[in-house]
């Protein structure tokens, strides 16, 4: 009978506030980390057309360049500076995906703790294996 007693937790306003803003927390958490991945595949991918460039073409010869949805021809000097440009964003861009990813973590370890100090095992905070 104990066993039931420990079961029935009142489950508070407060507490309800909580459990909602860790399931807004671990959603975005979830898009951060699918929008890092993203990103630094869009980095590497950088990484191998500049390398791919260095390699394949001679000085002079023109490459064409992705700007918006349309290509144009540039110099193998200014695609290089282009690219480090688009380089240096992408890596500010996941610098900040990082920072909010963390600011995340801590906010949501902080609810786990609060969370699973009143209700225990009858919680489930942890994510799903896929």
């Amino acid at each position: 009978m104990t066993a039931l007693q420990d079961s029935d937790v009142h489950i508070t306003y407060e507490d309800q506030q909580k459990i909602n803003r860790f399931a807004r927390c671990n959603a975005r958490h979830g898009d951060i980390k699918e929008e890092l991945k993203i990103t630094e595949n869009d980095l590497q991918n950088l990484q191998d057309a500049e390398d791919e460039m260095m390699i394949a073409l001679d000085t002079n010869e023109k490459v064409p360049f992705m700007v918006g949805e349309v290509f144009i021809m540039k110099s193998q000097d200014e695609s290089q500076e282009a690219i480090g440009a688009q380089r240096e964003s992408l890596q500010e861009e996941i610098a900040g995906l990082n920072t909010r990813s963390g600011e995340l973590q801590e906010t949501m370890t902080q609810l786990k703790g609060d969370l699973y100090a009143k209700f225990g095992n009858n919680i489930n905070l942890e994510p799903e294996e896929e």
